[in-house]
């Protein structure tokens, strides 16, 4: 059975156009990297981080909501490697540790941090 996964991005690394998403979706179209042994993928949501400081949270609760109402819902959350990147190299004040602590908590879905090591 595929897992069903959402993905957020850092919007101050995407550009308008979300091309670095390319990335993403190549590794989970692929099964590569954070993906590799699954049967298989499909993305069901992507969303920025909301921008620093960053709204995450309500954005993930708004994903959550759109998906409730469809009928679908997501097995994993993924922070892009983008997110990642932003934490661990620049000055971005995401407590990713926390937040992904708190997303599971209040969705109840794991959380993985890194798609891809392009």
């Amino acid at each position: 059975m595929a897992e069903r996964i959402g993905i957020i991005y850092c919007e101050r690394i995407q550009d308008g156009s979300r091309i670095g998403c390319a990335k993403c979706y190549k590794a989970v179209n692929d099964g590569t990297f954070a993906f590799e042994g699954m049967d298989e993928a499909h993305v069901v949501f992507k969303t920025s981080c909301g921008d620093c400081p960053g709204l995450v949270l309500p954005k993930v609760d708004v994903q959550m909501l759109v998906l409730d109402s469809l009928g679908e819902h997501v097995d994993a959350v993924y922070f892009g490697t983008c997110v990642q990147k932003a934490t661990a190299l620049m000055n971005c004040p995401m407590n990713l540790e926390g937040v992904s602590a708190k997303i599971e908590e209040k969705f109840d879905v794991p959380v993985r941090v890194g798609t891809h090591e392009y």
